[in-house]
Order: structure tokens, then sequence, then C-alpha cells
């Protein structure tokens, strides 16, 4: 078992020290600091208007920076999903035969 947390650990080292995570940090500070960008994002959370929703959404994927951010932070969720997918197939024990 202590092999398998320190591969563990390597892995998430090796995700910290990628590209991918480097671009989703700088994209995401760029997001941060754009306060316009902020302004929308928080006002589409507010919101509770569908057709409102739907302009605030067209306006904020306008921005490249965001589009940026989300294209970087679906990649590492779908690397995630991988990752969970495969730790569910050895630990699930109902699929296990006896």
């Amino acid at each position: 078992m202590n092999d398998v947390i320190q591969k563990t650990k390597a892995l998430i080292d090796t995700f910290e020290k990628s590209s991918l995570i480097e671009k989703l940090e700088h994209y995401k500070s760029k997001v941060l600091m754009n306060s316009k960008l902020m302004d929308l994002i928080t006002k589409y959370n507010k919101s509770e208007v569908q057709y409102e929703k739907i302009s605030l959404k067209k306006e904020i994927y306008e921005n490249e920076d965001y589009r940026n951010y989300m294209k970087y932070y679906n990649e590492l969720f779908y690397y995630v999903l991988k990752i969970n997918k495969k730790f569910n197939d050895y630990t699930d024990i109902r699929s296990c035969k006896s």
C-alpha cells in the first residue's frame, strides 16, 4: 500500500510541474485580475433569469483568457476523471468475483 501512496504522490507532483497546470494557473490569474470579466462572472452566478444568464455567458466566453482557462481546466478535469475511474475499477468491491 505504501508503494501506491508514493506513486500517487509522484503523479500529483508530475501534474503540479506540468505545463498544463502552469497554463491553467497563468490564465486563472489573468481572469482573476480582469475586474470587468469578474463582474460578469459574478452577475452570471447571481442571475436567476435564464435569458440574462445566456447573454452573460456569451459575453464571458468572448474573453480569450477565460476560454483558455476553461480549455486547460477541462483538460485537467478529464485527466482526473480518468484517474478516478481507474481507482474505482481497482477498489469497487461490488464487481469483485469470489
